[in-house]
């Protein structure tokens, strides 16, 4: 599993030097939800609720590197959980990841699902203990195309 809350001079779980921090969002706190001031959402990670999000129909070859290739330009990834079957060891083929803040986790939602990795268009969804969800729709962001829910009128 990868861990991104190692010391800095710690090489990581693959013997890759730690990645650079993310400097893009400070410089532009609104354009990944829309349009959103940062500052209508709480800080980063500071409640100790999980920003996390369920990556699913990922190719059984698709490995932690990969992911955080692909993931890892929307925000800080704290830690990235591929799912094996307990018995077999195999990949089940659906992940889970973890951002630093609420930001990066949305704008993945947004921006990655279906996108394409290993040939396979994945899907980028909130996880089921994700408090995302509900965040999104104070904000009043309409995710509908990706979650599948639609809001249905009064009457």
């Amino acid at each position: 599993m990868w861990n991104n809350n190692s010391a800095p001079s710690a090489p990581s779980y693959y013997g890759h030097q730690q990645p650079p921090q993310q400097q893009q969002q400070q410089q532009q706190p609104t354009s990944i939800l829309g349009g959103q001031p940062s500052s209508a959402l709480p800080p980063a990670n500071t409640s100790g609720q999980k920003h996390d999000i369920f990556v699913g129909n990922l190719a059984f070859s698709t490995t932690e590197e990969q992911l955080y290739a692909a993931f890892s330009e929307l925000g800080r990834i704290i830690k990235i959980r591929m799912v094996s079957d307990l018995e077999t060891g195999k990949p089940r083929g659906f992940a889970f990841i973890e951002f630093e803040d609420p930001q990066a986790a949305l704008s993945a939602i947004r921006n990655m699902n279906e996108y394409e990795i290993n040939g396979r268009k994945i899907r980028v969804n909130f996880s089921n203990s994700s408090h995302l969800e509900t965040l999104a729709n104070q904000l009043g962001m309409d995710l509908s195309h990706v979650t599948g829910k639609k809001e249905r009128g009064g009457g």
